[in-house]
């Protein structure tokens, strides 16, 4: 459309909209004459101007304006965006499209929300846009819609939701009459949300029927945080970054919806929480009276409606409302904020209140049923509303009762029974029901712990690698490390107030832990790769006490305080491990439980046991090597297994009791790299997932109330880099995003014959398999199986990738074709890692852990039966690509599972005359988790991090003193390959964040 004909268009309509509807027509047939194109035109503007009073931006006509001058048109099924193929249009509004998409990698139905791309010329609606997307993402709660991703291609903005099935709640009210059950339920996941929105400090402002979303199974989803904003108090530093932009209308700066405004959004002030209280109000409103609360012909007329009218009470409109319901809006209502609900928790509560009120009341209804062949008794819909909801563990009361009743009705209605055998039925009646309503009210609650979390970052130095908490919740003890020495602070939760109680040293701290009257603190030194010392120092510094030696994790009290219980490896023999108590002053020990292979307690450092709260239990992780790890408690009688969960994970770390014993914190995941908190209840043993996000986390400490739990978050930001030979100046990063840190997981990159690069990147929310060309085109992804699929090689011919995959349970080695298809089983050891080929492709070298050794063993290319090729210990082996070398590394330590730390070059198959050679490479003590061959077999290549920052470095197999290949400046290298021609490098590099976190349950 032409400027000029844009200018007709807007004339016409300006003088439409003043015409009432009868006359409007006789206008537009004067004035558009002939010409139907026009007419369209004006109308389609007329059309949007009349849609229900929005401002979101700016008027709907005039989005519809910028429609039709820009002559935009909407995506058509078969379009794709990424790896998201349109299926349909769903919607447009103030903040752009949204459409219906298939995600093709994860094979699942989304909800892409699209910026047009000339919006992006506009930086504050480009900065809402943004501001949406970041809100929305920090929030962790049921009732809120999920972001999956945030995507940016070319010039166009895309939030990837999921895709809520369902309808509208302004849908639900245009045909159907809610129940006041279903009202009041569905306000009450409304104001869930919205508590759990305010307590991580946003405010969503535009609450309306339309942004919320019904689901067929009763869940109800809050969508749309395009008007969200940061509030001030919480994070006043954010919310400055993004701020939402204020828009002049014709009654003033006004941002909201018109009928669910607040009077301080109306009158363009400053809100906060209670303005979202004010909009869930008008809700419950229209809910229940099928009518807004303020209206008018107009916007501005609707505006100051809510500044300056009271609607009739809920109780006018209908007396069959409950007072309480009633009471509740008014409240909601209030003008002035000061009188409102402060905070929406307390309307939830009252809410909460209510439908247990009328729930009991319905019970009441029900025990004194009416006789089915009476077509003048009365019912109560209430009643039916509530009568499926009725757990099931009440069917057998309520069946008495129903029996007797209708007993008792039939008998008064023929007067056969006497006065004393009424009351004594009578009695019984009420017995039963009383008994049936005090299993009801007192039946066995659903784990509600954790289930609304609030993330709260607590140092900000990036290297932190364990923390805990006091059991008062004022303070935190954490480790700080800083190139080769660890130290020990000390914190106030409420203020940035360090303090070091241990002083520096090149050891390792771990297993920190309160004593139970947070007096004390106990902790282990790790000076090599042995099990640990433990030593104790008040909490604010002092002179340390040795209690003891060879524990190998965090220890746990006893109630009483005067015993505590901790893993030990090694023990009685090597390669059992035990979980043993001690005496707080000292004395001789108990062995509680001792497993033997292949079973273990895992002695990892983060990892440990937890004493029950009523001293009966001890929990732990019980590990088949290689296999899964589960959750066991114990017997402190007989060390019996009392207890387990009901499912495993492939890892599991440290467990703690909660404080009621409703249920266990664990940290587990697919492995340590991916590791997230979640809560089994006890005695149930069912597993829910407390985080959920792309970071890992090790250790756990809780306050003695359960409220309040420390963690340690590890997140890195690690990209794909492109480097010409060793030059590290000219290194490139392609455009790849972060693709994730996977801890202790080997290399995750490698050159296809045809010169692509396979790399692992969780950015579809797992770790996953993905090809690109050297200059970061044409991603795809080869894996989406829901399990983590890392180490990826790919053979000497080009045809197969070959990779270690947990999703049979156990880590094993899986071959994919070179496009992602045909996946088949290698390998089914307990566990298999560190996969690579032999020069001929035949045969496929990887670590097998069996008896607590890993050593290197092969399979064919094809599947089969496995063969050893050394009964060394081995942590990862790789074949020169003359054919004629095997290289690997192992421990110095007797603990087989300890960092390798050395490097062995053997002769592989057909060598003749040559000798076994071993390097201690330099700096003594460097751990090797990534080595390659050079291309002409003459060198080992391997990583050395120093100062946080990781170079290459090769050693000959001739001897002589190592050499440095890159010399980058920054950063960790966390996977390298070098090209079949070896001109080229591919690299992971980055860097690794690990800071203590406070997760608090907001209930």
């Amino acid at each position: 459309m032409t400027p000029e004909r844009w200018e007709q268009v807007k004339e016409i309509f300006n003088s439409a909209i003043k015409y009432p509807q009868k006359e409007r027509r006789v206008f537009l047939d004067q004035a558009c004459s002939n010409d139907a194109k026009l007419r369209t035109e004006v109308e389609s503007l007329i059309a949007s101007h009349e849609k229900s009073g929005e401002f979101i931006d700016e008027p709907a006509f005039q989005l519809a304006a910028q429609s039709l001058v820009e002559g935009r048109t909407e995506l058509k099924p078969g379009q794709r965006i990424e790896s998201y193929e349109i299926l349909a249009f769903i919607s447009r509004g103030g903040m752009g499209e949204v459409y219906l998409a298939q995600d093709k990698r994860l094979n699942r139905k989304v909800a892409l929300k699209i910026l047009p791309a000339s919006f992006t010329r506009d930086n504050d609606r480009l900065r809402r846009f943004e501001q949406e997307a970041r809100a929305a993402s920090a929030l962790n709660h049921p009732n809120i819609i999920t972001i999956y991703e945030i995507l940016q291609t070319n010039s166009t903005h895309v939030i990837v939701t999921e895709f809520v099935e369902g309808e509208t709640l302004r849908r639900r009210l245009s045909h159907t009459a809610l129940r006041l059950f279903e009202s009041i339920d569905i306000a009450s996941q409304i104001a869930d949300a919205l508590s759990a929105a305010h307590k991580a400090g946003i405010i969503h402002r535009d609450i309306k029927p339309e942004n919320i979303m019904l689901r067929p199974d009763g869940y109800i989803k809050v969508l749309d945080f395009g008007l969200a904003k940061l509030n001030e108090d919480v994070s006043q530093a954010v919310a400055l970054e993004a701020p939402t932009m204020q828009v002049r209308t014709g009654s003033g700066i006004v941002i909201g919806t018109a009928g669910y405004m607040s009077p301080e959004q109306a009158r363009g002030v400053g809100v906060d929480e209670r303005s979202d209280i004010f909009s869930l109000g008008t809700v419950i409103y229209e809910m229940v009276a099928r009518r807004k609360p303020f209206d008018g012909e107009t916007p501005s007329d609707t505006l100051a409606s809510i500044l300056k009218t009271e609607p009739p009470t809920l109780l006018q409109l209908d007396a069959r409302v409950p007072p309480e319901l009633n009471r509740i809006v008014n409240k909601a209502l209030r003008k002035d904020r000061e009188e409102r609900y402060q905070v929406v928790k307390d309307l939830l509560l009252d809410l909460r209140a209510l439908k247990q009120e009328l729930d009991f009341q319905s019970k009441l209804e029900r025990s004194t049923l009416p006789d089915p062949n009476d077509d003048t008794a009365p019912h109560s819909s209430q009643g039916a509303a509530t009568a499926s909801r009725l757990p099931a563990q009440d069917t057998d009361s309520r069946s008495a009762i129903n029996l007797i009743t209708e007993s008792l009705s039939l008998e008064i209605k023929r007067h056969k029974v006497g006065t004393g055998v009424l009351l004594a039925t009578l009695v019984l009646l009420v017995g039963l029901g009383g008994f049936g309503l005090y299993k009801f009210f007192n039946k066995a609650r659903p784990m509600e712990h954790f289930w609304n979390i609030k993330l709260t970052r607590l140092t900000s130095s990036g290297n932190v690698i364990d923390a805990t908490i006091s059991p008062d919740g004022k303070y935190i003890v954490y480790v700080l490390s800083s190139r080769s020495n660890q130290s020990l602070w000390i914190r106030q939760v409420s203020t940035a107030n360090d303090k070091q109680i241990v002083e520096p040293a090149p050891v390792g701290y771990f297993g920190i832990t309160f004593s139970p009257d947070g007096n004390d603190l106990y902790y282990a030194i790790k000076t090599n790769l042995d099990s640990g010392t433990l030593y104790r120092i008040p909490v604010f510094g002092g002179v340390p006490v040795k209690l003891g030696e060879s524990l190998d994790g965090p220890i746990s009290f006893a109630p009483d305080g005067k015993r505590f219980v901790l893993i030990r490896g090694n023990y009685p023999t090597q390669n059992d491990t035990a979980l043993v108590i001690k005496n707080v002053e000292g004395g001789s020990e108990q062995a509680l439980v001792v497993k033997k292979n292949p079973e273990r307690f895992s002695p990892l450092f983060f990892t440990g046991p937890s004493w029950s709260p009523d001293g009966k239990l001890i929990a732990a992780t019980v590990s088949t090597v290689g296999s899964s790890c589960r959750v066991v408690a114990f017997s402190v009688s007989d060390g019996t297994e009392a207890f387990s969960a009901k499912e495993a994970w492939p890892f599991s770390a440290r467990v703690w009791w909660m404080p009621d014993m409703t249920g266990l914190l664990v940290v587990a995941g697919d492995n340590p790299g991916v590791a997230q908190h979640w809560i089994v209840s006890y005695p149930s043993g069912e597993r829910r997932r407390i985080t959920n996000d792309l970071t890992s986390y090790r250790a756990i400490g809780l306050t003695a109330d359960g409220e309040n739990m420390t963690t340690v978050q590890a997140a890195g930001l690690i990209n794909l880099w492109l480097v010409p030979g060793d030059r590290a100046a000219n290194a490139v990063s392609l455009s790849t995003g972060n693709i994730g840190f996977y801890s202790s997981a080997g290399n995750n990159v490698s050159w296809t014959t045809n010169g692509q690069i396979a790399f692992v990147s969780n950015e579809a929310g797992n770790a996953d398999i993905w090809l690109t060309d050297p200059d970061g085109k044409n991603r795809r992804q080869l894996t989406s199986n829901g399990a983590a699929n890392l180490t990826p090689t790919v053979s000497p011919d080009g045809r197969y990738i070959v990779f270690v995959s947990t999703r049979a349970t156990r880590r094993n080695l899986w071959r994919i074709n070179i496009d992602g298809s045909n996946p088949i089983q290698l390998t089914n050891g307990l566990s298999d890692s560190y996969p690579s080929f032999t020069p001929d492709g035949k045969w496929v070298i990887y670590t097998n852990v069996d008896n607590f050794k890993p050593s290197t063993f092969k399979v064919s290319i094809d599947g089969g039966a496995a063969t050893p090729v050394s009964d060394h210990v081995a942590t990862l082996a790789v074949v020169s690509p003359d054919g004629k070398w095997l290289a690997f590394t192992y421990p110095s330590s007797a603990d087989s599972f300890a960092p390798p730390n050395r490097l062995v070059i053997t002769p592989f198959e057909n060598n003749d005359g040559g000798k076994p050679a071993e390097f201690q490479l330099t700096p003594s003590g460097t751990v090797l988790t990534l080595i390659q061959w050079s291309a002409d077999s003459k060198s080992i290549l391997y990583t050395i991090n120093s100062n946080n920052t990781s170079n290459i470095w090769s050693q000959t197999l001739s001897g002589g003193p190592p050499k440095q290949l890159t010399d980058f400046k920054d950063s960790l290298i966390t996977s390298f390959a070098y090209s079949r021609d070896g001109k080229m490098l591919a690299c992971t590099r980055g860097i690794l964040l690990r800071d203590a976190v406070l997760i608090t349950d907001l209930k």
